[in-house]
């Protein structure tokens, strides 16, 4: 019985956020700083994500992440539910996936409608 398990939990285990980041990361072409630069985090919490297969950072700095790679909205979910997270039907997530779905990724516009409507920013 155990092997069953084992096998049924290798089977079924997904692609942890960490190998799917930077398997984004590779196919987008650019390099780690001109991400983390894009996404204001330092080198520094780069590194953390990168170095430490088990770090998940915050759904936040997902979110810049994926607007980053301009990700579409299936690898931008891909992405997200990967770290266990994924958007919900509140106003802030509405109009993240609203700017998703019309390829809207540049973060003082997303802030602006964010503010605009939720009082909040990424």
């Amino acid at each position: 019985m155990d092997k069953k398990i084992y096998e049924y939990l290798n089977c079924s285990k997904s692609k942890s956020f960490n190998e799917t980041l930077f398997y984004f990361i590779d196919k987008s072409g650019q390099k780690d700083s001109e991400i983390y630069k894009s996404v204001d985090i330092d080198r520094k919490l780069f590194s953390k994500i990168r170095c430490n297969k088990n770090y998940i950072p915050r759904k936040n700095i997902i979110i810049k992440l994926c607007l980053s790679l301009r990700l579409n909205k299936t690898d931008f979910n891909t992405l997200l539910n990967s770290a266990g997270y994924s958007l919900s039907s509140n106003k802030f997530d509405l109009i993240i996936s609203f700017c998703i779905e019309n390829n809207i990724y540049d973060l003082n516009i997303i802030n602006d409608y964010l503010f605009t409507y939720c009082n909040a920013i990424l």
